[in-house]
């Protein structure tokens, strides 16, 4: 349902999504995020956060609107977000999610989704 592969040096913590979420599988996924965040913290620097939902389905509307909460209150927030996918369908959904914060962007593909979150990036 998701891997996370975490580089201490960058700061960046990516995120391949797959399959069908359930409310349960996100709030397992925000555990796993949270551990992560707190490992990169703990090099001094603040994470940013790549997400790859090119593999997942069509989600329901609770999960996305969970998604939507934990983007605005959780409490080891990323400097910045970038979520990328192929699928039409699935853009409209992460778009959605994006919607709700700044420091969030969409795009089509992983290059240019890691151009941003590099650009103007801060001394740690």
């Amino acid at each position: 349902m998701h891997t996370i592969t975490t580089d201490l040096a960058t700061g960046i913590i990516e995120v391949d999504a797959s399959g069908f979420w359930t409310i349960e599988h996100v709030e397992h996924f925000l555990r796993d995020l949270e551990h992560e965040g707190r490992r990169v913290m703990a090099t001094g620097k603040r994470h940013v956060l790549l997400c790859n939902f090119s593999k997942s389905a069509i989600q329901p509307q609770e999960v996305i609107a969970m998604l939507q909460r934990v983007a605005v209150s959780i409490p080891l927030k990323s400097r910045k977000v970038a979520l990328y996918t192929g699928g039409k369908l699935a853009r409209l959904q992460v778009k959605r999610i994006a919607s709700v914060r700044d420091g969030m962007a969409v795009f089509d593909d992983r290059e240019s989704a890691v151009a941003w979150m590099l650009e103007h990036k801060p001394r740690n």
